[in-house]
């Protein structure tokens, strides 16, 4: 079964109803790897001008509340959504000047987090590992150039 099947099913499961409108936002936001609501937004209204605003934010909201679709607040720009549905569990690096987000893998941070979770007597729910740094374009530039770039949003998977 597809990944959109799958992401159906489970929205059937929570007694989520798929109205057309809905089902259009969720076809649209497992296009992106990362994207803002009004990335988005834009996407469903190319689709159908006739999807409201509120009407892809309230769908993606349903789409987190279901686990479907994951907000990151970088430090750095406006909030991202990611599909983690069906997703192994992965760490963001970003540049802090032009946006590029790496996902990556590092079993050594997972197994050293575990360790620590277990010396604390906790039982882990969730984590997330975000690092912001200068990618190696950014520091080739000049620094009043750096800040001129328009943000961009590139994603590699790296598996350690």
């Amino acid at each position: 079964m597809n990944r959109y099947l799958r992401a159906k099913q489970v929205l059937k499961e929570r007694g989520i109803l798929m109205t057309p409108q809905r089902d259009l936002v969720l076809r649209q936001a497992l296009t992106f790897l990362h994207f803002t609501a009004e990335q988005l937004v834009h996407s469903v209204q190319a689709a159908n001008p006739g999807i409201s605003r509120a009407s892809v934010y309230r769908t993606l909201g349903l789409l987190s509340e279901a686990g479907l679709v994951e907000k990151h607040d970088f430090l750095y720009g406006p909030p991202n959504y990611e599909v983690t549905f069906g997703k192994p569990h992965h760490d963001h690096l970003m540049c802090i000047h032009c946006g590029e987000i790496i996902e990556f893998q590092e079993p050594r941070w997972e197994a050293l987090q575990e360790e620590v979770v277990q010396r604390f007597g906790y039982q882990l729910r969730s984590h997330t590992h975000k690092l912001y740094g200068v990618c190696a374009n950014c520091r080739r530039l000049e620094p009043k150039t750096r800040r001129r770039l328009p943000p961009k949003l590139h994603v590699e998977q790296v598996v350690a």
